[in-house]
């Protein structure tokens, strides 16, 4: 058995001591952070929110909520932020997007190692994927982003009626940490606003 193995088979069993259900936290109404402390064997705590833009002068995430509309050339972003980590343990994270006839829509998967931590160049080649690694902080943030223009829409009909998946309504945003639910939140997708109403395509079945 390889020596990263056994760390990891016992963050597992942290995890699913007592059930997905037990442990995985969901983002109260009115709240647009949720948080979850993690097993002492990863690290302390760990936080999901959903944004719309990042500032291109300060870099700062603005529009952080739960509530986003179709709009040309927009996207929902999702960040999990996981602090206090245990650089020596291996991580597998999901982050899914599941639409509101809960279908999964999107999911963007990582697979952290204990050497991404230590070599700048992996920490820069996951930067590019939007993977932010801190050794000095022991902190990750591991962001995903999923398209809202009204092009979807168009691009949905391309498809059959049992594969469409972009719709307006409410989503759900799913973290998964060794593939136990950690966090979850969810967001209104509203309609695209046309000549000061909100209006979805008349060929989409709300």
């Amino acid at each position: 058995m390889r020596a990263w193995l056994t760390p990891v088979l016992v963050v597992f069993a942290a995890l699913t001591a007592g059930g997905c259900g037990d442990y995985g936290a969901t983002a109260p109404v009115g709240a647009d952070t949720v948080s979850v402390a993690l097993p002492g064997e990863i690290g302390r705590t760990g936080r999901l929110y959903l944004y719309r833009i990042t500032s291109a002068r300060t870099g700062e995430r603005l529009g952080v909520g739960r509530s986003f509309r179709v709009e040309e050339g927009r996207q929902v972003r999702a960040v999990l932020q996981l602090e206090n980590l245990a650089p020596a343990h291996r991580l597998h994270l999901h982050l899914m997007w599941i639409n509101p006839d809960g279908k999964a829509a999107y999911t963007k998967e990582i697979q952290i190692r204990p050497e991404d931590w230590r070599h700048d160049d992996r920490r820069r080649a996951l930067a590019d994927e939007m993977i932010t690694l801190d050794p000095q902080r022991n902190a990750l943030e591991f962001e995903s982003r999923y398209g809202v223009s009204p092009e979807r829409f168009e691009e949905e009909l391309t498809k059959p009626e049992d594969r469409r998946t972009f719709k307006t309504g409410r989503w759900l945003v799913r973290a998964y940490l060794f593939r136990t639910l950690l966090l979850e939140t969810s967001f209104e997708l509203l309609p695209m606003e046309t000549g000061g109403e909100s209006a979805a395509p008349p060929h989409v079945v709300k």
